[in-house]
């Protein structure tokens, strides 16, 4: 456990290092100029509830625009159709249940998805036979088939496929891989990733009889779900969720991948529900250690370990590698600390936690910036680096790719690589036992 005194120097050694970086080119679209006199992409979202309205809240005004919109439940409908009539001073046309009816405009170029895991492919596919470009929230589906199928679509339709794994647009992780790929720390043979908490993962379930007072016609069975505890949280149902690899791990694995540029060969896994015992019926804690191929960073192959656990938030959320010269630590998409190996860690950033919550506060804990505020400050810059920032420029990122056939952040060939990892992860808690993991599962 490091002391603060340690984080701080931590803190001042990663902003010195970055310092010496080039300006990520992420961050350094082409058509910027151009773009802010294009007509802004004509957009529906379908989702409109915590996920879907950060969503909306971080889309880039000036380059997309919310025509329509669909949801199943009331609240969420009324939470959606709030936030556009705020920040695009329009109401949109709202669709209940229905998407394909939204598919059917025209007038709509990209369709957001901010649904369930479970409706994440058929909605993508849909959209994507309908002409509609799609970014669709990680992770990207709920099976590996399906994931391809989705990839298969996008090419056939030569439409943009995006998928949101915002860490791909957040600047401190473009400056740590540039760090990494230089050498910094050395050579890298071992990752450490985790994200701990102590909470049920529950969410309140509200009366039916007030959401019929607005949809008197409200039904989840209609919609595939048991009840509307089952649709309220779905993630902790096998049908409609794949637990924690899905809703957390997948943004670790993600970026490991990136960072090593290849895939895992093989995973072996523990977990259960040890804690909640609720009703639910994905784990409450896993355990995962995956095994990567000699790849830039690590020469002789590295190991990547994946822990959640709901028991116990001590360690929080955050990436650790250890290289041969230095070990870099992204904690909480904010936060970066940088030690050169040997050298003493006893001597800058701060969390400033949000005066109230707004919807971000509502959101999941893969989204969220409830787990540690919403921005931080690096006392020895003065800079501010807003937590929000990421998902605004994955959205800028995807208006750009639509309209300016700029790089996508988060390709449909990416977020299968990430899923097809968490997936047969959670094939291997079951199974109690290592599965490798082929070429043929990441091949479309």
């Amino acid at each position: 456990m490091l002391t603060e005194e340690q984080r701080k120097i931590g803190r001042r050694t990663f902003l010195k290092a970055m310092a010496t970086l080039p300006v990520a080119g992420a961050f350094a679209f082409a058509a910027r100029q151009k773009e802010r006199h294009a007509q802004p992409v004509q957009a529906g979202i379908i989702g409109t509830g915590s996920e879907g309205c950060v969503l909306l809240e971080q889309s880039p005004k000036d380059r997309i625009e919310y025509k329509a919109m669909c949801d199943i439940r009331p609240d969420s409908r009324e939470q959606g159709l709030k936030t556009i009539q705020k920040i695009w001073e329009s109401k949109p046309d709202v669709y209940p249940g229905d998407y394909r009816k939204l598919l059917e405009r025209d007038d709509i170029e990209a369709v957001v998805i901010a649904t369930p895991l479970w409706m994440h492919a058929q909605m993508a596919i849909d959209a994507l036979e309908a002409g509609k470009h799609v970014f669709c929230e990680k992770t990207m589906a709920w099976d590996i088939d399906d994931c391809k199928k989705m990839v298969q679509a996008a090419r056939r339709s030569k439409r943009v496929l995006q998928v949101g794994h915002q860490r791909h647009s957040n600047r401190l992780y473009a400056s740590a891989l540039k760090m990494i790929h230089g050498g910094l720390i050395g050579e890298v043979y071992y990752i450490r990733t985790l994200w701990h908490r102590n909470t049920d993962w529950r969410r309140p379930v509200p009366k039916m009889e007030d959401l019929r007072k607005a949809d008197p016609k409200f039904d989840p069975e209609q919609w595939g779900y048991k009840d509307l505890e089952q649709l309220v949280n779905w993630r902790l149902y096998n049908k409609y969720s794949q637990g924690l690899m899905a809703e957390l791990g997948s943004h670790m694995i993600d970026v490991t991948n990136w960072f090593m540029g290849g895939v895992p060969k093989r995973v072996l896994g523990s977990g259960g529900i040890y804690q909640l015992k609720d009703g639910r019926e994905v784990e409450d804690h896993v355990y995962v250690t995956y095994e990567y191929a000699p790849n830039p960073i690590g020469p002789n192959g590295t190991t990547v370990t994946f822990t959640s656990i709901t028991s116990n938030a001590f360690d929080h959320y955050y990436e650790q590698f250890e290289g041969t010269k230095g070990t870099l630590i992204l904690t909480g998409e904010v936060e970066a600390m940088l030690f050169k190996e040997g050298e003493d860690k006893s001597t800058a950033i701060e969390v400033k936690r949000p005066a109230k919550g707004g919807p971000v506060m509502e959101a999941s804990e893969s989204r969220a910036a409830a787990a540690a505020g919403t921005e931080v400050g690096a006392a020895e810059t003065g800079e501010q680096l807003d937590r929000l920032e990421p998902y605004r420029m994955e959205l800028e990122g995807f208006c750009s790719a639509i309209k300016y056939r700029a790089e996508v952040p988060c390709t449909g060939e990416t977020g299968l690589a990430a899923a097809a990892a968490i997936l047969k992860a959670n094939e291997a808690i079951k199974k109690g036992e290592p599965v490798e993991l082929g070429k043929d599962l990441y091949s479309v």
